[in-house]
């Protein structure tokens, strides 16, 4: 089946900008914001019309579809990167960046995860290698944390002893340089590594998928604890419940301040820290 390609339904202006793939780690979010950004341009290129050029003409619906989350097949991959004229390099990250999001597995999103650094372009934008170092292992955030209450200047061996599930004084000494290079440590007078921070936001730019990342890689930590069924005091909760969507709503609510609460409490503590503990909270769908 021939599909309309982009010449056959508008010329975009030479001197208009838009979106750089480069910038995103969601390919839907992608497709929106170009869409809208050559729509912007030429009127025609509407999201009924895109269908059209896609090769769909009967189906005014499935770029929107595309959107809410339905998956793109590698054809239609290719048909994106038509339309919006991609170059080689946009092209090769565009094709990662749909297999990293669609991915099923952990495994296969580390790979993509992985690749989409190597492949990205500007990284002084949402892609910073650095940022993606720092959300792709969990010891990152751990050492930060030990560094509030432990005090380690080079003595790398015995800074990773400190980590549970044990790390490498390589991982320990990566770590360290990477958390400086980003600003989240420093070397005070006294000669030890402190955080510049006691806490530590997301910052705006980091999309959902990273963080997606982020969660994935703290969820098999807290697999590999409980298998190692240590004597280290820990709460391991599981409740399985059916509510109402308004019995969610309260759910969540509650959630969110249960969230609000436990960060001042983190904050307001007087006493000095004495241990690092990973704090997760789960609440998905186990029906349709």
């Amino acid at each position: 089946m021939r599909y309309f390609k982009k010449c056959d339904i508008f010329k975009l202006s030479m001197d208009q900008t838009h979106p750089s793939v480069f910038e995103y780690n969601d390919f839907r979010k992608f497709l929106r914001d170009s869409q809208i950004s050559r729509q912007k341009v030429d009127k025609k290129f509407n999201k009924s019309n895109l269908s059209r050029m896609l090769g769909l003409p009967n189906t005014r619906s499935y770029f929107t579809d595309v959107l809410r989350g339905r998956k793109v097949s590698a054809s239609f991959t290719e048909r994106f990167i038509d339309i919006f004229s991609l170059d080689k390099e946009e092209a090769k990250f565009f094709r990662t960046l749909v297999k990293f999001n669609q991915a099923d597995t952990a495994e296969e999103r580390e790979m993509y995860f992985n690749q989409l650094i190597s492949l990205n372009r500007t990284p002084k934008k949402v892609l910073d290698k650095r940022v993606f170092q720092y959300y792709q292992n969990w010891y990152n955030g751990t050492i930060r944390a030990l560094l509030h209450f432990i005090d380690i200047k080079d003595n790398y061996t015995d800074l990773c002893k400190k980590v549970f599930p044990p790390i490498t004084p390589k991982q320990a000494k990566e770590s360290v340089a990477l958390l400086k290079s980003l600003n989240l440590i420093k070397v005070e007078t006294d000669g030890f590594l402190r955080p510049t921070e006691k806490s530590v936001t997301t910052p705006d730019y980091i999309q959902d998928d990273i963080i997606k990342q982020y969660q994935i890689n703290s969820l098999e930590l807290a697999k590999r604890c409980i298998i190692k069924n240590t004597e280290t005091p820990q709460i391991i909760a599981t409740n399985v419940i059916s509510i109402s969507q308004k019995g969610y709503q309260r759910l969540e609510k509650k959630i969110q301040q249960f969230r609000s609460e436990v960060r001042s409490l983190v904050h307001k503590d007087e006493d000095k820290a004495e241990k690092v503990y990973h704090f997760d909270l789960l609440l998905f769908p186990n029906s349709k």
